[in-house]
């Protein structure tokens, strides 16, 4: 009866959902202590980001929706372990994490169910009752620190005039679970997308107004890490006087939709931070405010989202179209690509990780023996 070698009994659990590996914590202490354990948390998150496996469409709504991206057959509705009064989506995802913006906000893993409510802000409101607010959120993480991070923007606006009277920015650290102000945001906010700010590279990214440049508007970014700002060029030559322009990630690449009342067209920049690496991904023909979500495993495809009412697949190669039935999908839907990851935003509370590893050691001279025992094959 040949014994499996405890580097490939690791490796398969790696390729496991979420779903399956919380169950295989049950089997014994020292399966919890692996599956729980840091290193293991992130070579399979990294095996899942690499493989392109284990990913999912996290759906906002009236309610909130997953779709397998395998099958792509069914919306199935989670319902998460906390309460909210409204839930009017999610933001980009990250590591598995989403920021559900509710009231206050919640930093949630939908595959593990861990999650954080955020604390309340430290930004402080204006006096009198003449303007009104608007509110930006963007959420990534500081690989340095091994922190994740919330951007919070708000925006006081004169009810008659419309101009900003004041601006307040803040950032929260799930280490140290608190916010902190930061270098207000410079420019106003945009009054639609506000939200949907694109995580690349470590860095949100955001379409802002300006008359200084060449053209009306610009692509601004925020560096996690360094908390500072710093600018994105837009596609060199590009004609974008005539669209309207919205930010995405397809693919891990930043991208640009332009979009028209005839066509829209995508860019994707293929190398980070080159002007001249911006590169067109499609050309259709559509009145549809479309945008494109993931590629297919063989990359010859991208699903887009058409008006937030309907999936397709666009064939790049044959420049057709295939539309996607999906049962149980809302009518009006928000959707970004999640993956599955066992990444905790637990409670300030929660037995710290370092405690847990101290109590494992022993578990762990065990676990070698038990994992021996455990995959005893018969082939």
């Amino acid at each position: 009866m040949p014994i499996l070698p405890l580097d490939l009994i690791e490796d398969i659990l790696r390729r496991l959902p979420v779903k399956s590996l919380k169950r295989f914590r049950s089997v014994a202490k020292s399966w919890c202590f692996l599956i729980d354990s840091e290193k293991f948390v992130k070579s399979h998150l990294r095996r899942s980001l690499i493989s392109n496996s284990n990913h999912h469409l996290i759906l906002g709504g009236l309610n909130i929706y997953s779709i397998d991206l395998g099958p792509l057959d069914k919306a199935r509705v989670i319902k998460p372990p906390f309460s909210y009064k409204t839930v009017d989506g999610v933001t980009n995802s990250c590591n598995g994490l989403v920021l559900v913006m509710s009231e206050p906000p919640v930093l949630w893993n939908p595959f593990s169910g861990s999650y954080r409510v955020l604390p309340g802000s430290s930004l402080e409101y204006p006096p009198g009752s003449d303007y009104y607010v608007m509110v930006s959120h963007g959420f990534g993480y500081d690989s340095k620190k091994d922190d994740y991070k919330v951007l919070k923007v708000l925006e006081f606006r004169d009810q008659s005039t419309h101009f900003p009277i004041r601006r307040g920015t803040e950032i929260y650290s799930l280490k140290s679970n608190s916010w902190k102000k930061i270098e207000d945001f410079p420019y106003s906010l945009p009054l639609i997308g506000g939200n949907s700010r694109a995580h690349v590279n470590g860095s949100f990214h955001t379409l802002v107004y300006t008359y200084e440049n060449i053209y009306p508007v610009q692509i601004l970014a925020f560096s996690v890490e360094t908390e500072k700002h710093y600018e994105v060029k837009l596609p060199k030559g590009n004609r974008i006087r005539n669209f309207e322009l919205n930010l995405t990630v397809v693919g891990g690449y930043l991208g640009l939709i332009c979009t028209s009342r005839s066509r829209v067209v995508i860019w994707v920049m293929k190398e980070y931070g080159v002007e001249e690496s911006w590169s067109k991904l499609l050309t259709i023909r559509s009145r549809e405010l479309v945008k494109p979500l993931v590629y297919s495993r063989d990359g010859n495809k991208v699903l887009l989202n058409c008006d937030d009412k309907r999936l397709v697949w666009y064939d790049l190669r044959k420049k057709t179209v295939e539309q996607v039935h999906v049962d149980g999908i809302p009518f009006v839907f928000y959707a970004v690509d999640c993956v599955e990851s066992l990444v905790s935003v637990g409670a300030p509370n929660e037995v710290k990780k370092q405690d847990r590893e101290k109590k494992g050691k022993a578990t762990m001279k065990k676990r070698d023996d038990f994992l021996s025992v455990g995959f005893n094959l018969s082939l």
